[in-house]
């Protein structure tokens, strides 16, 4: 289910242009495999913001293949990824040596927090952090990610509206996933309530969150 109009969804992603033919390659992989990767309308506006602020340095929690830590890296930026699950951040590690990236990607394997906090504080500040890892623990990955900030640093999280749930229990068919919409209500309470924080609520793709740091 989109949380727009399918109709809409669909006429969106009408513009939609993958970077090159690896890209297209691998998003075609990854949904034949059922992997979530970013959704095309989601792409599509963060190859556009990353044009235009033309961040040096990426930190992204949740790799899965690697397909958005390509993306960020064929537009100019140095990404470091973190990914928990140690046959995906193979996988990834793959993807990222066949698109000829690795001096451009590093992928790390472990818990966001962990990685963040014992490796890569190392590499501060970062320009930018992409937050797309398990919904429920979004608010932990935040703290720790802001502890690699610079002033004026942007945060995205993606995912932030769950098909809908995190807006309206209407949306929300079983009650499997009520701790993951309870959490990222919080979430996103958390980030408006956050004076060091600019934040905007965005319906695109399944809801971006985006943040500017004011350290």
């Amino acid at each position: 289910m989109n949380i727009t109009n399918d109709s809409v969804t669909e006429y969106i992603n009408g513009f939609y242009r993958p970077l090159d033919d690896f890209m297209q390659t691998l998003r075609i992989q990854a949904e034949e495999d059922s992997i979530p990767i970013i959704l095309k309308e989601t792409e599509s506006f963060l190859g556009f913001l990353i044009r235009s602020e033309a961040p040096l340095k990426i930190l992204e929690i949740g790799t899965a293949t690697g397909y958005s830590a390509i993306f960020f890296a064929k537009l100019g930026a140095d990404v470091f990824t973190v990914e928990i699950d140690e046959n995906m951040a193979e996988t990834a590690r793959y993807n990222v040596s066949d698109a000829g990236l690795e001096d451009k990607v590093t992928v790390f394997t472990g818990d966001g927090e962990k990685v963040i906090l014992e490796t890569l504080i190392k590499e501060r500040p970062f320009d930018m952090i992409f937050i797309d890892a398990a919904k429920s623990h979004y608010e932990r990955f935040l703290e720790a990610a802001l502890s690699v900030c610079r002033n004026g640093s942007l945060i995205i999280s993606d995912n932030v509206l769950l098909k809908g749930t995190t807006a309206s229990d209407e949306f929300c068919k079983t009650r499997r996933f009520r701790t993951n919409i309870k959490r990222m209500r919080g979430y996103l309470d958390h980030l408006s309530e956050r004076e060091d924080l600019d934040t905007v609520i965005l319906s695109c793709g399944d809801g971006l969150a985006l943040s500017r740091y004011k350290k």
